[in-house]
């Protein structure tokens, strides 16, 4: 084996090796593969393959035996090929990538196949007759009379790519262009080097150097072009959110206009009046009634975190009116440690309901509902505990409908301030509802 035939495998080797990584890689990257990459991997294939056989064919050349003209003679016909199946993968992967953006023809790909095909036809019977190659008695490889021609066919393809690029080149941006036209224009040089010059193989180390600058390249602009939809998609999301906001204002508003509260606090007022001296229980459940109507009011209207004190206000109109009604079956216990921070308004009045009337209200002698609040390094915290029957406050109920309230609770707390909700209970012993707002949302 002379010296350049170990320069020649140990090049071909080494883009066997180089065209390896590339797949890993290809195959370990975490963007989702479509159908230009998977044909993208045919190529990396087809050229380790060509450059592999090639090499082993130069290992097997020259030595005696019936091993080494079995070697010499599969492994040029595969180093072939394989060269030509590159040939039509590369058209295939062109015609795909380059139909991203616009409609392509298919014309160019029917003609590169053909040609492909032409060549194949011819390398069989190359092994017949001296078409491409011969091999001598020593197993040596020599140019046959028609060797130029599997280079034609070759140069005949890349022509072909050559005009697509130039058809379509408006398509596709200049780093696109760059690595696609490298890859037409190293190996073509290489080609037309070895037609004329037989000595060294180029056209293999050509081949490996322009499916790197493609891995390059390309692989990059998808990375970008996937990040860009993701950021699209991530605004497209955002401006959903934001017209279902909008919906839900727009409902709110048509709700609100519906109630008519200036007419429930002018009928309320008048009965506050008919009850004055004469009533001064039913005057005060009217005060309470009409302040609870409306923080009600108030807090739909509300599209950021109101005082804490204002929903606690809120809440102790709506259990006052409760404890009316219960009287001595309700007790009402408050541990208010702090009240300085900002909470989703009807979060607490909503939990605390819950805890009413399907806690301590489920049972014959009631009740306790005590509402606390404290605080630690990160965040603030209320607490709305009941000594009722316990339930599952994500359970359907009897009625088949689910305690949306609570819910929604989370969802807003989660929503406007990163807060969260966290429900505990435990049948015949009572309801533990702790309501967490973190202090860098205030």
């Amino acid at each position: 084996m002379t010296t350049v035939n170990y320069i020649n495998s140990s090049l071909e080797i080494w883009g066997t090796v180089m065209c390896g990584v590339v797949m890993i890689c290809l195959l370990l990257g975490s963007r989702p593969r479509d159908k230009s990459d998977r044909l993208y991997f045919n190529m990396l294939l087809c050229n380790m393959g060509a450059l592999f056989f090639d090499a082993m064919a130069l290992l097997f050349r020259g030595h005696p035996g019936m091993v080494a003209f079995w070697g010499v003679h599969i492994f040029n016909f595969a180093s072939f090929a394989s060269s030509f199946g590159l040939i039509a993968a590369f058209n295939h992967y062109l015609t795909v990538y380059l139909g991203v953006n616009t409609e392509v023809s298919q014309k160019p790909l029917k003609v590169t196949r053909g040609l492909c095909l032409a060549g194949l036809v011819l390398l069989v019977l190359t092994q017949f007759l001296p078409i491409f190659y011969t091999i001598d008695a020593s197993n040596i490889y020599h140019r046959a009379d028609f060797f130029w021609l599997s280079h034609a066919i070759a140069i005949a393809c890349v022509a072909i790519d050559a005009g697509m690029l130039i058809v379509y080149s408006r398509q596709i941006s200049r780093q696109e262009k760059v690595a696609l036209w490298s890859y037409i224009a190293l190996p073509a040089a290489a080609i037309c080097v070895q037609i004329f010059i037989y000595g060294v193989i180029l056209v293999g180390l050509a081949d490996t150097i322009t499916m790197i600058t493609i891995f390059i390249v390309l692989q990059s602009e998808q990375a970008r072009l996937s990040a860009e939809q993701a950021l699209a998609l991530a605004e497209q999301k955002q401006l959903v959110a934001e017209q279902d906001n909008l919906l839900t204002q727009s409902r709110v508003s048509i709700m609100l206009s519906q109630i008519q509260p200036h007419f429930l606090y002018n009928a309320l007022g008048v009965i506050q009046n008919m009850c004055h001296g004469k009533a001064p229980q039913a005057e005060e459940a009217t005060i309470q009634f009409s302040e609870f109507l409306r923080g009600n009011l108030d807090s739909l209207q509300a599209t950021t975190p109101v005082p804490f004190e204002q929903e606690l206000r809120h809440t102790k109109n709506y259990l006052w009116l409760e404890k009316q009604r219960f009287e001595d079956n309700l007790s009402i216990v408050y541990d208010i440690q702090t009240a300085d921070f900002r909470i989703p308004a009807l979060t607490l009045q909503p939990i605390v309901e819950n805890a009413v009337r399907y806690g301590v209200m489920r049972k014959e002698e009631g009740g306790t509902v005590k509402v606390s609040t404290s605080e630690t390094n990160d965040d603030f915290v209320v607490t709305v505990e009941d000594d009722g029957i316990g339930f599952d406050a994500y359970a359907p109920k009897a009625d088949g409908r689910t305690h949306i309230g609570i819910v929604n609770v989370g969802d807003r707390l989660k929503a406007m301030c990163g807060g969260s909700l966290k429900i505990t209970s435990v049948p015949g012993v009572g309801t533990t509802a702790v309501l967490t707002i973190p202090k860098r949302s205030e």
